[in-house]
């Protein structure tokens, strides 16, 4: 699924978490995570579960417990999906994403205020990371006037999404004008490989590579590799695939041996009946991160679709793969061979939470956008 839209519905993705935090250990992590602004030191509640199911599960059931029997329950299983390696008892991590989430609705101004959809996945990322609402609404304020000045689009969903993730990268500290600067330079990048796919909606994948080592064009470079190799793999073009190509820019591994994995796994996912479209794509490059047999990876994201698949209320199937997947990641990524850096699976994790906002806010306009009609 692509990296959602601010003005292109046609866009579809799926996952669930947000912190660009790069490449490095977890008390590396936790060191910058104390970085401290003038409002604001961030005390982030990290910790791989041992059981992913399991955690998803509980989280899952505490919010449940307490939802309004109005409020549809979409948001509470990617907020449960965001929520997976955040610390502490369920039912604490629960109340504490309600109350992030009412903080950020009396904090935020008119032109600032959001879907309920959204604020929950917001509200679920900045209490895993110790942050605070009206910090983080007060620096989208001033981020947002540097965007202005770079002449980016305004696109108050994705400018908030991915100010989200250049914020943490600085681990709460003050998103600067050389930061901005570097984001617009590798958007422009992505423009030029990919003029007619790249807008607003790539706000969020520019933040997250604005944190990774390299100039703005060998950055573009590389993804641009990785985007070449998935066609010759026999992925479709376009906007899921060029959001699967800026995923894999973090993973460890060739451009060729990445897509050649992601092929892999989709052969062995439609062995099995999965049907793969462009809207798994970014699924399908989370999996790729883990050096492991296609056979091991596909077996545990079956096993978790087929638990998930006994909730009640039901998930639709969408969510369950998108889920499925993600609980796969986090068990696979911390254990055996070709295990992933902690660092690394917080990082895609996070990512899902900013794709899941998005498709919130991609469904909230068309839904406006039918009432209107």
């Amino acid at each position: 699924m692509g990296w959602g839209s601010g003005g292109r519905l046609n866009r579809t993705w799926s996952l669930g978490l947000t912190q660009a935090v790069g490449y490095h250990s977890l008390s590396s992590l936790r060191q910058r995570a104390t970085t401290t602004n003038k409002s604001v030191t961030m005390n982030p509640r990290v910790a791989i579960p041992e059981n992913p199911l399991t955690r998803f599960k509980s989280i899952y059931a505490a919010l449940e417990k307490d939802r309004r029997w109005w409020r549809g329950s979409l948001r509470l299983r990617y907020g449960a999906m965001a929520a997976i390696c955040t610390d502490g008892e369920s039912g604490r991590i629960a109340t504490g994403i309600r109350d992030m989430e009412r903080q950020l609705k009396d904090a935020s101004p008119w032109n600032l205020n959001v879907g309920p959809s959204i604020r929950f996945i917001l509200g679920a990322v900045l209490y895993q990371n110790g942050d605070s609402a009206k910090a983080f609404i007060r620096e989208v304020e001033r981020v947002r006037k540097m965007f202005r000045a770079e002449k980016l689009h305004r696109a108050l969903y994705m400018e908030m999404l991915a100010i989200l993730v250049l914020r943490i990268q600085s681990g709460g500290g003050l998103v600067t004008k050389q930061t901005v600067s570097r984001f617009r330079n590798i958007y422009d990048e992505m423009k030029q490989n990919h003029r007619w796919l790249t807008g607003a909606d790539d706000f969020p994948a520019c933040a997250i590579l604005t944190g990774q080592d390299g100039t703005s064009h060998s950055i573009g470079e590389k993804t641009e590799s990785i985007y070449s190799e998935l066609r010759s793999q026999k992925f479709a073009g376009g906007n899921p695939l060029q959001t699967a190509s800026n995923l894999l820019f973090l993973a460890d591994g060739s451009p060729r041996v990445l897509a050649e994995r992601m092929s892999t796994l989709k052969t062995e996912l439609r062995a099995h009946k999965v049907r793969i479209n462009q809207m798994q794509y970014d699924e399908l490059a989370i999996l790729a991160f883990l050096d492991q047999p296609a056979t091991r990876v596909v077996a545990e994201v079956l096993g978790n679709r087929d638990e998930l698949k006994k909730i009640r209320p039901r998930f639709d199937a969408g969510t369950i793969f998108n889920v499925a997947v993600g609980i796969a990641f986090v068990k696979l990524s911390s254990r055996g061979a070709g295990k992933v850096a902690i660092s690394q699976t917080k990082t895609l994790l996070d990512m899902q939470a900013v794709i899941a906002a998005q498709q919130a806010a991609v469904a909230g306009a068309a839904a406006a956008s039918a009432a209107a009609s």
